[in-house]
């Protein structure tokens, strides 16, 4: 080959390195994919490196798949297993069939009974790595503009307990003023079967713009006090038509919007009913940031789209969320029983969880109302 012909052969590898991979569009990409009743992410930095959350759910893994294939995947770069679940790692041997891992997957570093985790640790072979909290993965690092996700919390973050919900991996992205946050399906209240992980993790993440709601907005994540730190402007709900588990529940969805929180549904589910104002469904939903940039976009998979600000560089505050115990009058003792006009279960009025009804949905009673059941576990 001649030297001018090598000369123009370089340059043209130059013009393009930047944007190597068909994924690559400049920006930071964040697409929540619609898999069903389960969890899914994948992470494009703007230099095209590939960082899927969780890979979907068991049996219904042509989805990841189908989405992956759409945006021009051909490799996935590191891999974040949150937990354990059939809905948050079921889809592994087909995700990584399709497309490799080419450097690290990480995961909480302990064993679990069933096909599906036997799968998974087959899936990903030798790439498994143990997501140590201060583990930090850096994307694009020759870039004036990395993006970095850091592993703050797993196993439960100190608290003792044995549900593999409360043991999920906690990531938080960083870009520029940008902050997202991902912890699968972190638990949030006491019960006879979770314990409170988010009030001990939330100091460590801080403050965040975009929230991958917990455990698909059951009744028992997003506690006040881990919304009223971290404070999202955006709360992404993975949930499925039809669900058993009736998620997004009615008394997740209080808090959240308590709080000011504006929420993007994958799916319609099968619990509480969207209000206007604050929530949308929208299937697959794409956060997009550019570099430098002080905003992101929020597109649904419809087209719609919206811009916010970043905190980082807002003057904007969020609302001042109610403190927990800070209005007793909501919840007299001669009252019997509590509820929301827009839940399907009611409360004991010492219950926790009737703190969290806003003040125009809550209503109360001496006689368990018709048509609603006793959540379960009452008090709390």
């Amino acid at each position: 080959m001649s030297s001018r012909r090598t000369a123009v052969f370089v340059i043209g590898l130059l013009c393009v390195a930047p944007f190597i991979y068909a994924q690559a569009n400049g920006k930071l990409q964040i697409h929540y994919m619609d898999v069903g009743q389960g969890d899914g992410a994948v992470l494009i930095s703007p230099r095209g490196q590939v960082v899927l959350f969780d890979d979907g759910a068991y049996k219904n893994c042509d989805k990841p798949v189908a989405y992956l294939q759409q945006l021009g995947v051909t490799a996935i770069d590191y891999h974040i297993a949150s937990h354990y679940h059939a809905d948050h790692i079921g889809c592994a041997s087909e995700v990584f069939a399709a497309y490799a891992i080419k450097l690290d997957a990480f995961d909480r570093g302990e064993s679990y009974p069933g096909g599906v985790y036997q799968a998974y640790v087959k899936a990903v072979g030798t790439h498994r790595k143990t997501a140590a909290p201060g583990t930090v993965i850096t994307l694009d690092q020759s870039s004036p503009n990395p993006v970095t996700i850091t592993i703050v919390a797993f196993n439960g973050n100190g608290v003792q307990t044995t549900n593999e919900n409360d043991l999920s991996v906690v990531s938080v992205v960083h870009f520029g003023s940008f902050v997202a946050e991902f912890g699968g399906d972190l638990s949030g209240f006491e019960t006879s079967s979770y314990q409170d992980i988010e009030t001990s993790v939330a100091p460590a993440v801080g403050r965040i713009d975009i929230y991958k709601v917990h455990h698909h907005c059951s009744a028992y994540s997003s506690n006040d006090i881990w919304l009223q730190t971290t404070q999202p402007r955006i709360g992404i709900i993975s949930t499925g038509n039809g669900n058993t588990y009736h998620h997004p529940t009615d008394e997740c969805l209080e808090r959240l919007h308590k709080t000011g929180v504006r929420t993007y549904w994958t799916e319609e589910g099968n619990g509480a009913t969207p209000e206007p104002g604050f929530d949308i469904v929208a299937g697959s939903v794409t956060v997009e940031v550019a570099p430098g940039a002080s905003e992101y976009t929020v597109t649904q998979l419809n087209g719609g789209k919206q811009t916010f600000p970043t905190w980082a560089t807002s003057a904007t505050t969020t609302p001042t969320p109610t403190p927990p115990g800070a209005t007793p009058t909501r919840t007299p003792q001669a009252v019997s029983y509590a509820w929301s006009s827009k839940s399907k279960i009611y409360h004991l009025p010492t219950c926790r969880f009737v703190q969290s009804i806003s003040p125009q949905n809550l209503e109360q009673g001496p006689t368990p109302p018709p048509g609603k059941t006793l959540h379960d576990g009452c008090p709390k």
